[in-house]
């Protein structure tokens, strides 16, 4: 699941934006919170814009308006003081690093407002002299100093990466290397493990030692990543969304086959996408909705449904456009064929594209067919422009040709872009039909609110959070997830486990995959324990009404759902690889309690120390004879008598199906 951009990513996303970014200017800056820097453009043609920076994690333009403070801190000061009302001259991505720069002139040069996408991340200005005005973070490293004065380096970088590898280059480095493939594929192209891992699922490989590897599976790997760079290097990115029972889970500029078991959408904007997915998980202040938020939650779906139409019509009518102009070539293809004939025989025998031209205009003022449709040569693109005569409308239409390719190759060319606007329709549709089911709820709030807003206490309905369709904790503010049965222990697998992250499992048949979120960045000791008491807890030891397990923990790439070569690994398991990290005789235990707000109240559980210390109003429950249905009516009632009487309202709302998630199977209460 991403959390934050990568190279890839932003390769896409600067080929999608730079258009609309470069010769804006900078209306204005604000910064919200500690880490959100927003960027307002304006341009004469085009309503103002905002370009949302949140530095270490992602960049993009925003369709989402964000209250912003009254008073600006003295960083956003100082920006606006260089760079306010100057015009944006270029924005691109260095090389193929999580570096972002926006070049904006003044006078006979230029600032550079660098964001650092890598580490904790940056917001740097420089000044037309180089030299460092501000930035977010000041460091002092071995090889950069961040600093005011002080000459800005970029952070080092490989001069090989996916950008310019050669097969000869990627043979040498893989063959000469040893140790995990992954880490030697990091090295080599410099994307990351996701796309190492991509390369390596699409080569067929599952070694995990690069001096394993045969002859034929190098061979293959090279052309996996030669793939790959074409398509960084001609920007030919085709965005996929990924839906995990309707709710988006990611979106990535080339499809990943990590994904293959989750619905997935092509999508025309990048850039929205990204907006759209990283809002959703941005931490949002406590208040009750009213109408005016309503309003403006319904005019940005009405928005989004009018953009979505457009689109459509725009793929409707790329399927009609392309369709006609391979006809077009095959109407007219002698007239066609024979001017290509003749540019190419002449260019063949080293004729001037001056005596081409010239000879070629003699032909149209005598009125030679194939010389009369042409409008334009083009030597440096290699393309021609022919004007042909569309006999049903009785119009002429011009096509751009490229003259080093046949008439038919050509032809293939427009009728697989009419393919593709046809393809991409389906999708476009099952998009508008979201969004208008969200309108429609949307509109029926309406009431809903007026109506709660009448009358005094009201309870709020709670917006889940993404891990909540999970077994859950938080845990020293890392967020841990378990599977609920085999199918979604694979799909946590396959979907949510990222490379800082940390995998706990039960040492038992029948026991969640369990993932801690950015788990290398420091656990506790204390949190270890919660987590491996937790992975305990949701066991089949519950069930078998044991008290006592191991549990251990590993890193992601010590974990495969795909057993050595002429092995057999059995449905639900996984192989586990290198050594593994052990908490022994860990007790069961577990707690579930209730953390009150203003206007709801929020089911938790999990170890009671865990629990306890984040709400007073809490019970514990053990392996039992009652069943799950009957004790959450036991434990709503427990939780309702520790709670003041004007707060138990919150809890009354609280349904049967908000407890069970929380109840690992049948149990008996602990006394306090």
């Amino acid at each position: 699941m991403k959390t934050s951009l990568s190279s890839i990513d932003l390769a896409a996303l600067v080929t999608e934006i730079r258009p609309k970014i470069v010769d804006s200017w900078v209306n204005n800056i604000y910064s919200i919170g500690e880490n959100l820097v927003i960027l307002r453009f304006r341009k004469s043609t085009e309503s103002p814009f905002e370009l949302l920076i949140e530095p270490g994690k992602r960049i993009h333009i925003t369709n989402y308006e964000r209250k912003k403070p009254t008073t600006p801190n003295n960083k956003v000061l100082s920006m606006r003081k260089h760079i306010r009302d100057l015009p944006v001259k270029n924005f691109y991505q260095r090389k193929i690093d999580r570096v972002i720069v926006i070049e904006i002139a003044y006078k006979g040069g230029f600032y550079k407002l660098v964001v650092e996408l890598f580490g904790n991340g940056n917001l740097i200005l420089i000044g037309p002299n180089d030299k460092i005005i501000l930035a977010y973070k000041y460091r002092r490293m071995r090889d950069r100093d961040i600093h005011p004065g002080k000459e800005y380096i970029f952070p080092p970088t490989t001069s090989d990466n996916v950008t310019n590898l050669t097969e000869s280059t990627i043979i040498e480095k893989i063959t000469s290397s040893s140790g995990k493939i992954v880490a030697v594929l990091n090295e080599l192209m410099d994307l990351g493990p996701i796309y190492s891992k991509e390369v390596l699922a699409r080569a067929g490989i599952v070694s995990k030692n690069s001096e394993e590897l045969k002859e034929n599976e190098i061979k293959k790997l090279s052309e996996e990543i030669l793939s790959l760079q074409e398509i960084i290097n001609s920007t030919d990115f085709e965005p996929i969304k990924y839906l995990d029972e309707g709710e988006m889970v990611d979106i990535t500029p080339i499809p990943l086959s990590r994904y293959e078991d989750l619905e997935q959408e092509e999508v025309s904007s990048f850039n929205d996408e990204l907006d759209e997915f990283f809002s959703l998980f941005e931490e949002e202040p406590e208040f009750v909705e009213d109408r005016s938020h309503v309003s403006s939650k319904l005019a940005k779906y009405q928005k989004k449904l009018s953009n979505q139409e457009k689109h459509l019509e725009k793929l409707r009518n790329q399927e009609i456009d392309e369709k006609k102009k391979g006809d077009l070539i095959y109407s007219s293809f002698v007239d066609v064929e024979e001017l290509l004939t003749t540019i190419l025989q002449a260019r063949r025998s080293d004729v001037p594209w001056e005596e081409i031209m010239s000879k070629l205009s003699l032909a149209k003022e005598k009125e030679i067919p194939s010389a009369m449709i042409l409008e334009k040569i083009e030597p440096k693109t290699k393309s021609i422009v022919v004007k042909l005569l569309d006999t049903e409308s009785g119009n002429h239409e011009l096509l751009e040709l490229d003259f080093t390719k046949t008439l038919t190759e050509s032809a293939n060319l427009f009728y697989e872009k009419a393919k593709k606007g046809r393809r991409k329709i389906p999708g476009a549709l099952k998009a508008i039909e979201r969004t208008k089911i969200q309108i429609a709820d949307t509109e029926s709030t309406k009431e809903v609110i007026v109506k709660e807003k009448e009358s005094k206490p009201m309870v709020v309905k709670r917006s889940k959070k993404w891990y909540e369709k999970f077994h859950w904790l938080i845990c020293q503010e890392h967020i841990v997830i378990g599977g609920t049965d085999a199918k979604v222990n694979e799909r946590i697998l396959k979907t949510y486990l990222d490379d800082n992250d940390l995998f706990f499992h039960a040492d038992v048949h029948g026991a969640p995959y369990v993932v801690v979120k950015d788990g290398q960045s420091g656990l506790s000791d204390e949190c270890i324990k919660e987590i491996a008491t937790f992975a305990l807890n949701y066991s089949s030891l519950w069930k078998g009404k044991k008290l006592v397990g191991d549990v251990y923990h590993v890193l992601p790439d010590q974990v495969s759902l795909t057993a050595p070569s002429g092995q057999f690994l059995a449905k639900g398991s996984v192989m586990i690889y290198g050594e593994k990290i052990y908490s022994k005789n860990i007790e069961i235990n577990h707690a579930i309690g209730v953390i009150l707000y203003e206007n709801y109240a929020q089911v938790i559980g999990g170890p009671a120390s865990n629990i306890s210390s984040k709400t007073d109003i809490y019970v514990q429950i053990k392996p039992g004879d009652i069943p799950k249905g009957k004790i959450v009516k036991e434990v709503k009632g427990k939780l309702l008598k520790r709670c003041q009487d004007e707060e138990k309202y919150k809890i009354d709302a609280l349904t049967v199906n908000d407890f069970l998630p929380f109840i690992p199977g049948d149990s008996d209460m602990v006394e306090m």
